[in-house]
């Protein structure tokens, strides 16, 4: 059982199973209901719903057998995020929103999107 007192520090990520190198900087937006105020003349609290799309962006280690090619190629995938604090999340049907971009700190930046995330109990 997970230390409940215990906040996520490092995370896998995996594209339909296949591990990649990250560099300890992901981010997952879960997507879901938003909800925006809709004002009435006397009252207050009203509001209306659209559904967000998830979002993760993570940094890869740039080594060799990470082909950034294949990774902007990605249109229907299942992402994996993992905790080292025990939860998981799964994205399906994700697609490569934004061309991957690297520089010479040996990192790649990756942006994945999709339909609102699973939360996996």
């Amino acid at each position: 059982m997970a230390n409940k007192n215990r906040v996520v520090g490092q995370v896998k990520i995996k594209v339909d199973g296949q591990l990649y190198p990250t560099s300890g900087e992901a981010t997952m937006e879960i997507g879901g209901p938003m909800r925006e105020n809709v004002p009435g003349d006397y009252e207050a609290g009203a509001f209306k719903e659209t559904t967000a799309p998830a979002k993760c962006e993570v940094s890869l280690l740039y080594k060799g057998g990470v082909s950034l090619a294949a990774i902007r190629a990605i249109e229907d995938a299942t992402i994996t995020l993992e905790t080292d604090n025990g939860q998981t999340w799964i994205m399906r049907n994700a697609y490569c929103s934004e061309a991957p971009s690297f520089g010479q700190d040996g990192k790649a930046k990756c942006v994945f999107e999709g339909p609102p995330a699973e939360e996996m109990l």
